[in-house]
């Protein structure tokens, strides 16, 4: 694998080709069921800082950065969320952060996966240039730093993105390509939030996850193994809770955290040697959001 400082490139290759015929500065939002992002896609740079916008779906906008801390170290984030287009903003909860060390040849030396799920909100500012600015709940990593468009899309076919995570058509499927001997969540259970469904499943070596989503809370639910887990916790949750407890579900211990007494916005647990989670974080601005000692109940009685 090739420098961090190009891993974006096939990306912004890519993606230019679909929005091909539109510029930061250029349509006007709306228009004829366009995606509004249109008006923002494309590279801004700040310092040895570079975030790439595109457009998702209707009103969705998805952010990939790259940042380099020296010549043989960099840094990459990747987030998406939907677009209010009446603030110019996106909020994501999904951004997931990896670390890069290279050898004197450019190749990868070692890679770490720093945390997912982190929170935040990328802003832009009409003008001549447009410009963003990049708010990280999670490290504040960019408090203060304006993000100026330049449009400018490298052209090397050679290089690669380094996304640890694929996405498969079913949890059977994800789990296998986990590595796991399978992997099932209560799909149509009902707990509060309503009905559990499947919106997507992803993998990566040695974590199966299943993404599930309501009208006011985004859920996580994965199923890793030891060896891929810090200390038995898979959930790529790095945020302190006020409140940590253990409570007994289905006979097993499992340790909840949350800003709520009761309420767990992360649920870890461990079998043997596979390791559980959920995470399950408020949108609109809920923060503090946790799941009730019935909703676990429901869920981790149906999680295998």
């Amino acid at each position: 694998m090739k420098r961090m400082s190009k891993l974006f490139v096939l990306m912004l290759a890519l993606i230019m080709a679909l929005t091909l015929g539109f510029s930061a500065c250029g349509s006007n939002g709306g228009s004829g069921g366009q995606n509004p992002v249109m008006n923002f896609a494309g590279n801004y740079t700040c310092d040895r800082a570079n975030i790439f916008i595109a457009a998702e779906g209707e009103d969705g906008a998805s952010a990939f950065v790259t940042w380099g801390s020296s010549v043989s170290e960099e840094s990459s984030w990747s987030m998406s969320g939907k677009f209010d287009a009446d603030k110019m903003t996106f909020e994501y909860s999904d951004c997931a952060r990896t670390d890069y060390v290279y050898d004197e040849n450019g190749e990868v030396k070692s890679e770490e996966n720093v945390y997912m799920n982190g929170h935040g909100t990328i802003t832009f500012v009409e003008g001549d240039p447009v410009t963003l600015t990049w708010k990280d709940d999670q490290e504040n990593v960019a408090d203060g730093m304006v993000f100026e468009y330049t449009g400018v899309v490298p052209d090397d076919e050679d290089d690669e993105i380094a996304n640890p995570w694929s996405t498969a058509d079913t949890l059977q499927a994800a789990a296998e390509g986990a590595g796991l001997d399978g992997f099932s969540i209560p799909e149509e259970a009902e707990i509060s939030l309503g009905a559990v469904k499947l919106a997507e499943a992803r993998y990566m070596e040695g974590i199966a996850e299943a993404n599930v989503e309501f009208p006011a809370v985004e859920m996580t639910i994965r199923k890793g193994t030891a060896a891929a887990s810090e200390d038995g916790d898979i959930s790529g949750d790095y945020n302190v809770y006020k409140n940590t407890w253990t409570q007994n579900i289905k006979g097993l211990e499992v340790t909840c955290f949350g800003n709520r007494e009761g309420e767990a916005t992360k649920t870890i647990w461990q079998v043997d040697d596979t390791c559980y989670s959920i995470t399950a974080y408020g949108l609109g601005g809920d923060t503090d959001y946790g799941l009730s000692p019935d909703d676990l109940n429901s869920l981790i009685n149906g999680i295998q």
